[in-house]
């Protein structure tokens, strides 16, 4: 059986690489800590081997997560977002994951999704999917810096989380999640901030908001005033029947209303 034990300095070293960087450091940090102790070529090995050892978990090249428990993993041991924000310093987490920072969103997902105003990539790491999704540069707000384990990541809002499902996801189910997420959690969203991004946005999304946000009884005036008398239509998805005249939007009864 592999001996996973760590010697006294090496358990001395990570955890000053804890201290000084945090979790997620790049092979640079590791080398400044590690060559202290030992030359430079053998700092590169004994980093080589900590990572063979499972203590080093290589997120991509130059990037890497300290496992401090072997039996944890690093699902338990540091929270996702940290990592898809490591993965793509231009970006920011969005769909549920946001939405479960924001207490809004408590069902487990594999992928964690991440906005982009560079390439769309993706990560996979153990069982878990870092999938970064490209926008437009127009698209690229609504997100702020947030605490996280102690450390800084960039989060969608959670008004501007809902406009990014509506956004990226063309299914009837992101639109139900989307109309489920207002109808539950109106009192804590701003709905005037969710108006304002909206608009920010294309014509067709601002109608799939004005539409959802009129059957729930929710304030939809701003959407409203800035759709009316605007020429042609637009649709849920490729299959819905059913046209609203108000939004000029067709849905179908899998949509509220």
């Amino acid at each position: 059986m592999k001996n996973t034990i760590l010697t006294e300095k090496d358990s001395r070293l990570l955890e000053e690489m804890l201290l000084k960087y945090g979790k997620i450091v790049t092979t640079g940090e590791l080398l400044e800590i590690f060559a202290s102790h030992y030359s430079k070529a053998a700092a590169h090995n004994r980093i080589q081997l900590l990572s063979k050892l499972g203590w080093l978990k290589r997120i991509k090249r130059g990037l890497y997560l300290i496992i401090e428990n072997l039996s944890s993993r690093y699902q338990t041991d540091l929270s996702l977002i940290l990592i898809s924000n490591a993965l793509n310093e231009n970006s920011y987490v969005s769909l549920a994951y946001a939405l479960n920072f924001y207490q809004m969103f408590d069902q487990h997902s594999n992928t964690v999704v991440a906005i982009t105003n560079k390439e769309s990539k993706k990560y996979p790491l153990d069982n878990i999917l870092f999938k970064f999704s490209k926008v437009k540069s127009s698209m690229f707000f609504g997100f702020s810096e947030k605490l996280v384990s102690g450390k800084i990541a960039k989060i969608a809002d959670a008004e501007k989380a809902l406009i990014d499902y509506l956004y990226l996801d063309k299914s009837f189910s992101g639109a139900n999640l989307v109309a489920e997420k207002l109808s539950d959690h109106s009192r804590s969203l701003s709905i005037q901030k969710l108006q304002s991004y909206a608009i920010r946005t294309d014509l067709t999304l601002q109608r799939k908001l004005g539409f959802i946000l009129d059957k729930l009884g929710l304030d939809h005036q701003k959407l409203a005033r800035n759709v009316k008398n605007r020429g042609g239509f637009s649709k849920f998805t490729k299959e819905s029947k059913l046209f609203n005249a108000k939004w000029r939007i067709y849905y179908d009864h899998r949509i509220i209303g």
